[in-house]
């Protein structure tokens, strides 16, 4: 532990020759961790797109400047 502690790198741990088990510390983890949950949302985005679910950009950058303009005009 001390020295996956001090390289910051995963531990790999061994049964009869072979890698059995990964250990990470817990910042690693939270790493990795969010970097597959950006993974997935991608993946996510690409299958809706390829179904043809969504809108095009330019609609909804549209919608945002109207939503905008219509807080602004509320602030005011």
């Amino acid at each position: 532990m001390k020295h996956m502690t001090k390289t910051g790198r995963p531990l790999v741990l061994a049964v009869t020759g072979k890698s059995g088990a990964v250990v990470l510390d817990a910042k690693a983890y939270q790493e990795v961790a969010s970097q597959l949950d950006a993974v997935a949302s991608i993946r996510r985005g690409l299958a809706q797109a390829r179904k043809g679910a969504g809108r095009p950009a330019d609609a909804v950058f549209e919608e945002l400047e109207h939503q905008d303009t219509f807080l602004l005009g509320a602030e005011s």
